[in-house]
């Protein structure tokens, strides 16, 4: 022994014989240290341990004579050697490990995909070359902002532009594509022709698109992806003309690899030039959004005052249309300033549940520091620095979150894959570009850096404040716990944020379900059925052929009503259609001659068929044909807005410049989707304003599949090749209600996540609590304490975290949950009962999470925790 302190104190002396190998000196200690806990671990007694660890550094001398060989470890030496004995301890510990990089693979994947899914909807740039030059152009009306313009408002505007190098009008439509016998429908994009040359995506494409557009031969650019599926990417393709619509296209291009279009959630599959069929000349078409490219030399703000001046002189040239229009101009740096808000409540949400998980994996390192005191205070005995040890200890959190990271990119890109699922129904093919690109993965490693320093920084500070000769002792065990721990503050914290994202789960829940039962303006519960009709035919072929389609579907067995209609409200098209109005006698904002009215073109037996009830008048009768006198139907707002002191009937509009008689009110009904503000509305006869296209809705009177399958074989046999798409009031309640479930679904799944993090780490806290004080509860049980006795004892405190964490909850749920305002219907963000279900939550899942380790304290043997502490 005597031989053993000598060998120890010469060491020592030479350690401490010059100042330049104080480092040196740290360095040995701390390897002394490592190898000494080796030796620990394996039996040995103190002594012993740290002979061996001196023998196996090859003696002291030699070591430091390779130490003042190299004088210090290289920093990438030294990191390395840090993270294999940090692997090598979480190794040694696979319980802890994996259910540490489990819980950072699911906050941390969970986080990563929302990034990708708000950066993809919301922050992803215009489909162009040099996007932050892109502006969108947009119309300030007396009736808010219009981002719809006709094409030659567009011509105008770029003709006299000095700021800007072109402007692009695009407008969504829908084609059919024949492939075989079947008909299938594809989501186009009618284009200006300087499309793809001013978004400089293809510019030979775009020399090609611009020369046939303007030769006037019908052209199409398909996309890649149609070129795969119907033509087998057929690399002779381009020249040749394709049928579409019961129309042949020559196909002058393939749109580049990935190119989705304008819309980032609605990818166009074709695109078209724009025609005298797109309403190219009608000034009061205005189907078409615009998109412009300023020129380097200018900024968004001169563009902005050059636009409203030629806006204003449009509208001195154009009253009829163009007055009361203001032209604005919204940046690059504007549209991502307006984006920040939803981004910030997407990743505040889901950054809740990452917070969690992060305090968890914080207890478990803390618990796991807890059983290490004595590792760290012989560490400590032996001469490592604290910020030695510190390192290692964040070198250990950092292993895990990088773990944690990758697995949680694995997890991210099989969530992308339930995209398709989750997609409300629609016959073309929506969905975002969602993939793992160079900023969702700077994200995540910048996520998995935020964990190891919320992981692994407090803990690592936390192991290493301490007094090593208590914490060497073996007895250092059993007395009462300190109530408010940093594991206790951390599941409080916990629990406090599981409570606010359950406030705003139930909030969002109920606004669901209270929109679920709103009046949209027709009968749900009937059984209708929806055939989109468009033969192609010219206007007088076509009215004729909705004629026959009608009076065969009222005498197919089943078929209470039948009625047609240009448009079903709630469908997924054509709800922006507008007539120019004016009104004899009434003054329209800002001294405007005509104002936009959304309508519908509807026949006689539109209303009995979808359950819109008419409030005054009458509805139009077979007698309102293209002949006779023009009548029309007002909603029940239009009426009150314009004729408050008496009754509409009788009244005289003037529609697109054509009088017509106001013959009936009808009651209020969704437009586009359900939570939008009620406006002016018009229905006309279906006779009198003749289209191309309609939607024949059909009564059944139940299960509508016979009444589908009969209609389909009407329809084929009066034309093969005209497109058919079906739908049913089923198939319209769940396209417009997805919105509203996606964000119930989106909050409440956030919200269950964080209430299950939320009781792991309140059990986990209470489980290391107990296995602490298993030698107190054996003397209170020994002393006559009754098993209830320790069952309420853990209880208490268990649910002490539980209450203090709630009130917390509570109150930030007070101050935050106005901003959900915005997404609630028919729901205060300071609803009762969405607090109050939150606190019952919370409060019966901490109690279930509590009693399974009081129980198991409740089972202590007294007299075998006392012959083992």
């Amino acid at each position: 022994m005597r031989r053993l302190r000598a060998l120890w104190m010469r060491f020592r002396g030479l350690c401490q014989g010059q100042q330049a190998d104080n480092d040196f000196a740290a360095e040995v200690k701390s390897h002394v240290a490592m190898h000494t806990e080796d030796g620990i671990r394996a039996g040995l007694s103190l002594d012993e341990a740290r002979r061996q660890a001196l023998v196996r550094l090859g003696g002291v001398e030699q070591v430091r004579q390779a130490y003042r060989e190299r004088r210090t470890l290289p920093l990438i030496e030294s990191l390395v050697s840090d993270a294999g004995y940090g692997l090598r301890g979480l190794l040694r510990s696979p319980g802890f490990t994996a259910v540490a990089v489990l819980t950072l693979a699911l906050g941390i994947g969970a986080t990563s995909t929302v990034f990708t899914v708000a950066d993809a909807a919301l922050l992803r740039s215009w489909p162009a070359s040099e996007p932050q030059r892109m502006v969108r152009i947009v119309a300030s009306t007396p009736q808010g902002a219009d981002y719809s313009f006709s094409y030659p408002d567009a011509v105008d505007l770029a003709a006299q532009s000095r700021t800007l190098e072109g402007i692009i009008a695009y407008a969504r439509y829908a084609a059919t594509i024949h492939s075989g016998s079947e008909s299938q429908a594809l989501l186009d994009e009618v284009v200006s022709p300087n499309y793809f040359s001013l978004l400089g995506t293809d510019p030979g494409l775009g020399r090609r698109f611009a020369a046939a557009a303007q030769s006037g031969q019908p052209c199409v650019v398909i996309g890649n992806a149609v070129w795969q599926r119907f033509f087998g990417s057929d690399p002779e393709l381009v020249g040749k003309q394709i049928l579409l619509s019961g129309r042949n296209y020559t196909v002058v291009g393939l749109a580049p690899r990935g190119f989705r279009g304008m819309t980032a959630f609605i990818p166009a599959e074709l695109w078209f030039p724009i025609t005298a069929r797109y309403g190219a000349s009608e000034r009061g078409f205005r189907g078409f959004e615009l998109v412009g490219r300023l020129r380097p030399e200018f900024t968004p703000a001169q563009a902005q005052a050059e636009l409203e001046a030629t806006g204003q002189r449009l509208a001195q040239a154009y009253p009829a249309v163009d007055k009361g229009r203001t032209v604005t101009v919204i940046s690059e740096r504007q549209r991502l300033r307006e984006a920040a808000t939803p981004t910030a409540m997407l990743m505040g949400a889901v950054g809740i549940v990452l917070l969690i998980c992060c305090a968890n994996v914080a207890g478990l390192i803390l618990a796991r520091g807890d059983a290490r005191r004595k590792e760290i205070a012989m560490r400590l005995a032996l001469g490592a620095t604290r910020f030695r040890i510190v390192r290692q200890l964040l070198t250990e959190s950092m292993l895990l979150a990088l773990i944690g990271a990758g697995l949680g990119l694995i997890v991210a890109v099989e969530l992308f894959r339930l995209q398709s699922a989750l997609m409300p129904p629609a016959k073309f093919s929506l969905g975002l570009d969602l993939h793992l690109n160079a900023a969702a993965i700077l994200f995540t490693i910048a996520v998995s850096m935020l964990a190891v320093i919320l992981c692994g920084l407090l803990p690592a500070i936390q192991a290493t404040k301490m007094s090593c000769a208590p914490a060497l002792k073996s007895d250092e065990r059993g007395g009462p716990p300190r109530r408010f721990t940093l594991r206790g503050s951390l599941v409080v914290a916990e629990i406090a944020m599981a409570a606010t994202l359950l406030t705003a789960s139930g909030l969002v829940v109920k606004s669901f379900l209270v929109s679920l039962k709103m009046n949209l303006g027709f009968d749900r519960e009937k059984h209708l059925v929806f055939f989109d009709l468009g033969p192609g035919y010219d206007l007088a072929r076509s009215a004729a052929y909705f004629q026959q389609a009608e009076t065969s579907a009222a005498a197919l067995p089943g078929v209470r009503h039948a009625a047609l209609a240009q448009r079903m409200l709630l469908s997924d098209f054509g709800g922006g259609a507008e007539k120019r109005v004016s009104i004899p006698g009434i003054e329209l904002p800002q001294g405007q001659t005509t104002i936009p009215v959304k309508f519908n073109a509807v026949d006689s037996g539109y209303f009995q068929t979808v359950g819109t009830h008419l409030l005054d008048g009458r509805e139009f009768t077979m007698a309102d044909g293209p002949h006779t006198a023009r009548v029309a139907i007002v909603s029940r707002t239009m009426a009150e807005r314009y004729w408050p002191a008496s009754t509409a009937i009788g009244r005289q509009i003037v529609v697109d410049g054509k009088p017509c008689q106001v013959v009936g009110v009808a009651e209020d009904a969704k437009i586009i989707q359900p939570h939008e503000a009620l406006e002016a509305y018009i229905y006309l006869p279906f006779a009198q304003w003749p289209r191309g296209e309609a939607s024949l809705i059909l009564e059944s009177e139940q299960d509508g599949r016979p009444v589908i399958a009969a209609m389909r074989n009407v329809l084929q046999t009066m034309d093969r090749n005209a497109p058919l798409d079906v739908r049913t009031v089923d198939y319209l309640m769940q396209q417009a209600f997805w919105e509203d479930r996606i964000t119930a679904a989106f909050v409440g799944i956030l919200g269950l996540l964080a209430i299950f993090f939320g009781a792991l780490g309140l059990y986990g806290v209470i489980s290391f609590a107990v296995n602490r004080r298993r030698r107190e509860i054996g003397i209170r049980m020994a002393l006559g304490a009754e098993r209830n006795d320790v069952v309420r004892m853990v209880l208490r405190e268990g649910m002490a975290f539980a209450a203090i964490g709630s009130v917390i909850g509570l109150i930030a749920s007070l101050l935050t949950m106005r901003v959900l305002s915005s997404v609630l219907y028919g729901v205060k963000p300071t609803d009762p009962l969405a607090f109050a279900g939150s606190v019952a939550v919370v409060i019966s899942v901490s109690l279930i999470a509590c009693w399974i380790p009081a129980r198991r304290a409740a089972s202590i043997d007294p007299m075998q925790a006392l012959r083992t502490e």
